[in-house]
């Protein structure tokens, strides 16, 4: 690098500590939840006087594509992007390995089949929880070891052996879920996980060498602290910021789901298609259920209007879904981690109806601030509830803001940016 362009990197990272990320999987889903919850770990190692480059895995991060291009987002709070094996053409990533181009191909070949042959299920083996190849794993450490870092940063618990080969001042695994807790909740429902599936004990193993672990619920927290006694385990709240609501004046009461892509996600739309909203339907005959996000494309027009369903699609602007007259739909049905969900429909000043068990992963923060129904079977009934009491929705719409302030846990900034890993090393 030079000239300008080392110039530029040389600002952005001057007087700050360095820090790495290890990421092996594909950053440009804008709104993902899994991506909004990595920009507040960003933006906190940010405000801890942190500089982050981000370390792909050059193959493993374009999942079943050969080109990617990084949410916006997280490219501002990165100071440098390491992504070997690869060109850049404006802000697209073009992979230069044919093994990349190949599993593209082979990818494409087998849904293609599965769609021609009238199959269900997963075209194609999932590669979320698997550790990386040896090959892959060596080159990521070689380009860590290179660079340099006080505070290293494994996201997943799949990377976390790399940290056994790494040394810095804080070794840290990112914990968005834990693999064997989401293949605990997919068994529950009767289905497949889409994911590798380890056991909990596995996977401690895996981040044995973390002196912090973050984690995104409550609940996994405790589950795998006993299991790593020696390690600093810590809650991170997904990062909310209230945004006013723009939605069209007059607009009548109305149901939303609001989600990108996933298994977890397609579970609950289907709870909420052929369980919730027939039985809303029946007692609100004109209630419409709003479905925004890229999950709105699982759903053809024709289903749409049989089911009352009104499909939004992508949205730049999520302001113009807020306020009180949208009531957030938030089953927790699959998965593991947080439902990051459930913020996005607080930050709208939404008011928030979830399935029961789907707040625990917030430890408490959001109680009395979320309606809640007493089961699964009663969650129709505690939506239509909101959807025809208007004072109910602008209370719970007003306690958003409440809801908001209590997602903080301003102790990890000062970890990050404290004193050596030992000095922490139990849970405070």
């Amino acid at each position: 690098m030079t000239g300008g362009a080392g110039s530029s990197a040389r600002s952005k990272t001057e007087g700050k500590r360095p820090a790495t990320l290890i990421v092996a999987r594909r950053l440009d889903g804008a709104r993902s939840g899994s991506n909004t919850y990595l920009k507040g770990y960003l933006q906190l190692c940010r405000d801890a006087g942190l500089s982050t480059r981000i370390v792909f895995a050059p193959r493993r991060s374009f999942g079943n594509l050969a080109w990617a291009r990084l949410d916006p987002g997280i490219a501002a709070l990165a100071d440098q992007i390491d992504w070997a094996q690869t060109v850049r053409i404006g802000s697209t990533r073009i992979s230069l390995s044919p093994a990349v181009w190949l599993r593209m191909a082979r990818r494409a070949a087998a849904e293609g089949w599965r769609r021609l042959s009238g199959q269900g299920g997963s075209p194609y083996p999932s590669l979320l929880g698997a550790a990386l190849p040896p090959w892959e794993a060596k080159d990521v450490i070689a380009r860590v070891q290179r660079a340099g870092a006080e505070v290293i940063t494994a996201e997943y618990s799949s990377l976390g052996p790399l940290l056994e080969r790494l040394e810095a001042r804080t070794r840290v695994v990112f914990l968005h879920d834990l693999f064997a807790v989401r293949a605990e909740n997919f068994a529950a429902q009767g289905l497949q996980p889409d994911h590798t599936v380890i056991t909990l004990a596995e996977e401690a193993q895996r981040c044995r060498a973390a002196d912090l672990l973050i984690h995104a619920s409550c609940i996994e927290r405790d589950r795998l602290r006993p299991l790593l006694p020696g390690a600093r385990h810590e809650w991170m709240p997904p990062a909310a910021q209230a945004v006013r609501p723009r939605a069209k004046p007059g607009t009548a009461s109305h149901g939303l789901f609001l989600g990108s892509v996933h298994g977890g996600n397609t579970e609950a739309l289907g709870f909420l298609r052929h369980h919730v909203w027939p039985q809303v339907r029946a007692e609100l005959p004109e209630a419409k259920l709003w479905i925004a996000g890229p999950i709105a494309a699982a759903v053809s027009s024709r289903e749409a209007q049989a089911e009352g369903l009104v499909l939004i699609g992508p949205v730049d602007d999520l302001a113009t879904l807020g306020g009180p007259q949208a009531v957030g739909l938030a089953p927790m049905k699959t998965g593991s981690g947080i439902p990051v969900k459930v913020v996005d429909y607080l930050s709208l000043a939404m008011p928030v109806a979830v399935t029961p068990g789907t707040l625990d992963a917030f430890g408490g923060a959001l109680d009395g601030l979320v309606a809640v129904s007493d089961s699964d079977a009663g969650y129709a009934a505690t939506v239509c509830a909101l959807l025809r009491n208007d004072s109910e929705r602008e209370k719970l719409s007003m306690a958003s803001a409440s809801a908001i302030s209590q997602l903080r846990n301003p102790v990890l900034a000062d970890i990050l940016g404290g004193p050596a890993a030992d000095s922490f090393s139990q849970d405070g």
